[in-house]
């Protein structure tokens, strides 16, 4: 069906002929066709059907984020399943074309609209779930697209939430907030060990390694489209927080790292200090225990001698008594005549009335029998 006649002239001029103009009227391709949704394919790309003809349609003027290739991107998926919301299979559609008609790809170019009017590409950016993209001269629903993204911003939809971890807003905050929440220095406890102030000082560092390497990843665009769908104001504002919360954290680790520093060196200086006191404790206990020593073998040496002194003394004693026993012997033979006969005994008391016991000199009565002290 022809819905748009061009025309064409031609003009022949020769040297002073009469200009002649030749019309000829050309049939235009249709601006619009229906369709039928019998796939979707990610968050931009579509088979349907056209007059019983399948097509691959790729929406024009957004991209999305991939869900195939080496590494599925933020919310790939999530806009995929969104589109496939959007337009079931067997969804009635109507595609809209530009002035490029297919890409390299073979695949249509073409705005799709549901039977309601809704232009879907745009409602993928409404979602926050598409990036506003121009290829070439096909520009026709860039205004439409570029408005939904703007709404989406400004209700932090999809690629533009916070909480949703792997959207750059929820990425930034998470540095941000780890930065506030970081150990300072001034927060730590009086005294506190340079333990405890490099395991603070650790926490500080981790969140600066962490604001950095996102600071790295925006600087390189290396985020895809979830870094492509800021416009550069938004990305100024964003890579700052990230520069303020790693300036932050690296102040605290600095001062951290200091004040451990301090505590070390004054925890080495308490430690020679107890290891002073320690050996001087020590030499002093070593010195107490030598003199309890040279006491105890003073006081052994003193115990030893009183027994040697004891047992000369009994030794003494026992020889002086032995000398007067062999003494009195000698003195009782020499009184009993001394002409080496053996005198009859008598009885110790021998009716004599001497006292018992006795052991002096005897004179003996004549006879020999009984006896008396002299």
């Amino acid at each position: 069906m022809l819905t748009l006649l061009k025309f064409s002239a031609l003009a022949l001029t020769a040297a002073g002929a009469t200009t002649v103009a030749v019309v000829v009227a050309q049939a235009a391709p249709a601006s619009t066709a229906q369709a039928v949704v019998t796939k979707v394919v990610d968050g931009d790309t579509i088979d349907v059907t056209v007059d019983g003809r399948g097509e691959r349609v790729r929406m024009l003027n957004i991209d999305t984020p991939e869900i195939t290739g080496p590494e599925v991107q933020c919310l790939g998926p999530e806009a995929a399943a969104h589109l496939a919301e959007l337009l079931p299979v067997g969804t009635p559609v109507v595609l809209e074309f530009d002035e490029e008609r297919t890409d390299g790809y073979d695949r249509t170019l073409a705005g799709v609209r549901t039977r309601d009017g809704a232009l879907v590409n745009a409602e993928m950016a409404r979602a926050g779930l598409a990036v506003p993209l121009v290829v070439g001269d096909n520009d026709r629903f860039l205004p439409p697209v570029q408005q939904a993204r703007d709404e989406a911003a400004a209700q932090g939809r999809g690629l533009f939430s916070p909480e949703i971890t792997c959207t750059v807003p929820a990425q930034v905050a998470t540095v941000t907030a780890a930065a506030e929440q970081a150990p300072a220095a001034a927060a730590q406890p009086p005294g506190a060990s340079s333990a405890e102030l490099a395991t603070s000082a650790s926490l500080a560092v981790a969140a600066v390694t962490t604001a950095r390497a996102l600071e790295d990843a925006l600087v390189r665009d290396a985020m895809g489209l979830a870094w492509a769908v800021f416009t550069p104001d938004e990305r100024d504002r964003l890579l700052q927080d990230v520069r303020d919360a790693a300036g932050r954290a690296e102040r605290e680790a600095g001062a951290l790292r200091e004040a451990e520093a301090a505590a070390t060196a004054q925890e080495a200086e308490a430690a020679r200090v107890e290891e002073q006191r320690r050996a001087e404790e020590q030499r002093r206990t070593e010195e107490r225990q030598a003199e309890e020593r040279r006491a105890e073998e003073q006081r052994q040496a003193r115990e030893a001698a009183e027994r040697r002194e004891a047992r000369e003394a009994a030794a003494r004693q026992e020889a002086r008594e032995a000398a007067e026993r062999q003494a009195r012997e000698a003195q009782s033979q020499s009184r009993s005549g001394g002409d080496g006969e053996a005198r009859p005994s008598a009885p110790d008391a021998g009716g004599s009335g001497a006292p018992s016991g006795y052991t002096g000199p005897r004179c003996y009565a004549p006879g020999g029998k009984t006896w008396k002290p002299c």
